[in-house]
């Protein structure tokens, strides 16, 4: 895999998307030590302050397309494993995009897709942590960071675990990690609409395509999906 590392940049994501339309090998990877343009899901600004781990990488699915919505959650699965396993943090999901830390959030990923140059589709996953670095005053209640500072070898450690379990993304076989890992499951829940509006339901399980199984208060089942809304704690 190749790894190009920029001190600063607008944004990984989109010079991985450039990389790629040009028909860039599987995990071509951009990382940068700060963005000063990065996008979050619903084209929220990503705050990147200096010293994070901010990476995007290329993905080459040979899976059929309609599966790529199950890209967001799998890196999640995958940014948790290395976070364990390189420096002995648990951190939790919260559905569908973030993983936090003692209820605080310390990474966020976003996945998209597209077609080359020579029409061979792509995907790119897009994930900022926040590693060693002091946050602003006015994010630190809701936002923390994992107690490390080396960006480049987290960065490794992840795209290991995405190549070496890629191939479960086709049939979903991380789910029940995914699942299991996945903050207010069991609890009430605020859904809150791209305009705004606002419900509360419980939130019950995650479904095979990452969706999340919702029980409304009127007692309604039913799924929702992660472009569609946010979710947060009622508490």
């Amino acid at each position: 895999m190749e790894i190009k590392v920029y001190d600063e940049i607008p944004s990984t994501q989109e010079l991985a998307f450039t990389a790629a339309r040009e028909g860039a090998k599987e995990f071509y990877t951009v990382l940068a030590r700060r963005q000063n343009a990065g996008r979050g899901r619903l084209d929220r600004r990503f705050l990147s302050p200096p010293g994070g781990t901010y990476f995007s990488t290329v993905l080459r699915p040979e899976y059929p397309a309609e599966r790529y919505v199950l890209l967001t959650p799998f890196a999640a699965v995958c940014v948790r494993r290395a976070l364990l396993s390189l420096i002995g943090v648990r951190a939790d999901i919260k559905w569908v995009n973030d993983l936090l830390l003692d209820g605080k959030k310390i990474c966020g990923i976003l996945s998209g897709s597209g077609i080359d140059q020579n029409g061979v589709p792509f995907a790119v996953v897009g994930i900022g942590i926040n590693t060693g670095t002091e946050l602003p005053e006015e994010v630190r209640e809701f936002a923390a960071c994992a107690p490390f500072s080396h960006p480049e070898q987290l960065c490794r450690a992840i795209l290991s675990e995405l190549s070496e379990h890629h191939s479960a993304v086709a049939a979903g076989d991380f789910l029940p990690e995914y699942q299991a890992a996945c903050r207010f499951l069991g609890q009430p829940v605020r859904i809150i609409a791209p305009a705004g509006e606002q419900r509360v339901a419980t939130a019950l399980s995650i479904g095979p395509l990452g969706e999340l199984v919702l029980r409304e208060e009127n007692g309604e089942i039913h799924a929702i999906y992660g472009d569609e809304i946010s979710l947060r704690p009622t508490k």
